[in-house]
């Protein structure tokens, strides 16, 4: 990993610029470069409409709708102190999204025990024409390097549908540990908690 970048404020801040890169490192056994950058609601919403749509998203990923649902759904999240969005790029085209909120200000705060400075996550991939092996677990680990690279974050929680066995496999790879199984307001999530510390003994 390159040195760590010395971000002070949380991720879900709003001081993001739309067209700036973050974290861009190359990684040698993808052969490529891995970088981040803010969700754009003009310019990404089109293709994250598509991805949502699609039949591996749709079981899973709690996204799916018209374009103007999710141009709504996107709004408040933009506008929403306790959350942002990412797209996730590799040598520049995008191949991911994240979401990441504040644990307190999300529906998990019923559930478990946590810091004010905790924060959840969820990732969908794109439908890459030629997949590339091992991208999604480096795309984990690469966030994860930045996320906890502010000095205000805290852990890191995950709440899979329980019946998602390939999420589950990839947190349980990316150092995740299982705490609890949950009924949430629309699954059954078991609930996967990483701390700062146990990801840094990882490196």
């Amino acid at each position: 990993m390159p040195p760590r970048p010395k971000l002070t404020q949380p991720l879900w801040c709003k001081q993001f610029s739309d067209q700036l890169v973050y974290h861009s490192h190359f990684q040698r056994d993808i052969n490529g470069f891995i970088s981040f950058r803010s969700f754009d609601l003009e310019k990404d919403l089109d293709m994250i409409h598509n991805w949502n749509n699609l039949d591996y998203a749709r079981t899973f990923w709690q996204m799916r709708g018209s374009v103007g649902l999710l141009r709504s759904c996107y709004q408040c999240i933009l506008q929403n102190p306790f959350a942002h969005s990412f797209i996730g790029l590799l040598n520049q085209e995008p191949v991911c999204q994240f979401d990441i909120y504040q644990v307190s200000a999300d529906e998990l705060a019923n559930h478990v025990q946590f810091e004010p400075a905790d924060c959840g996550f969820h990732l969908i991939m794109a439908p890459l024409d030629n997949p590339v092996h091992g991208l999604t677990i480096s795309i984990i680990q690469h966030f994860l390097w930045y996320y906890f690279s502010a000095d205000q974050t805290g852990a890191m929680f995950a709440e899979p549908d329980a019946a998602n066995g390939k999420s589950i496999a990839l947190l349980e790879k990316s150092g995740f540990t299982r705490i609890k199984t949950i009924e949430m307001s629309y699954k059954t999530a078991h609930v996967y908690q990483l701390t700062k510390q146990s990801f840094l003994c990882r490196e």
